[in-house]
């Protein structure tokens, strides 16, 4: 696929994600992988108001023109990219939900089976750092660590995918679970699934995705 398709997919899932409340104005971001790097919106840009000239290109090794200015969480996908080698999209929100739970800094639980369509046998939330550092990355990277996705502490929520359309969904399904588990800790009645139980789960949505 030819840049311009990409950058033309980034501005068309940013708007999306605006339009379904899953981000607000400038937050965000959304990368895909291109050859020999990957595309990310500049810094502080507004889906409604992006053109194909505002996706910029950060090569494998983090180097960038400098008179382009990437959004401040380019550090976050190239790290991602740099350790996932079979990542070709990532998608970062804001949405309400996902960011109330990294607010409390707590790893969503297998209260729920659907838990296991992000990789593993919870949702990890990742240690604190200041948005747009190596730090931050750093932890993201650890988070996800044989996962789909993760809560960023104090910040929001972050997705991975073999395509952007999986990391889209993604993002709305980790979003989807931060809202039940909330209402499931307000109740103090919730009753989590046993280590077996949501493996066996974790083993059919293998089984599934590698049939499909």
């Amino acid at each position: 696929m030819s840049k311009n398709f990409l950058k033309k997919t980034i501005i068309k899932n940013m708007k999306h994600l605006v339009k379904t409340k899953m981000n607000l104005g400038s937050e965000g971001n959304i990368s895909i992988k291109s050859e020999n790097g990957f595309l990310i919106p500049k810094s502080g840009l507004k889906p409604c108001n992006m053109k194909i000239d505002d996706i910029t290109f950060i090569d494998s090794n983090g180097h960038f023109s400098k008179s382009e200015k990437p959004s401040t969480e380019w550090k976050m996908h190239h790290y991602i990219y740099k350790e996932r080698t079979e990542v070709s999209a990532i998608v970062h929100c804001h949405s309400m939900w996902a960011s109330i739970l990294s607010c409390l800094r707590i790893n969503i639980p297998a209260f729920h089976y659907m838990v296991s369509e992000m990789g593993g046998i919870d949702i990890k939330c990742s240690k604190y750092a200041t948005f747009g550092t190596s730090k931050l990355a750093k932890n993201i990277v650890l988070a996800i660590k044989d996962r789909n996705g993760c809560l960023i502490s104090n910040h929001g929520q972050v997705t991975i995918g073999y395509n952007i359309e999986q990391a889209i969904h993604l993002a709305f399904a980790l979003e989807k679970l931060a809202k039940q588990f909330y209402f499931c800790l307000l109740s103090k009645k919730n009753k989590l699934l046993s280590k077996k139980e949501i493996t066996e789960s974790l083993q059919l949505f293998s089984s599934y995705k590698s049939t499909h």
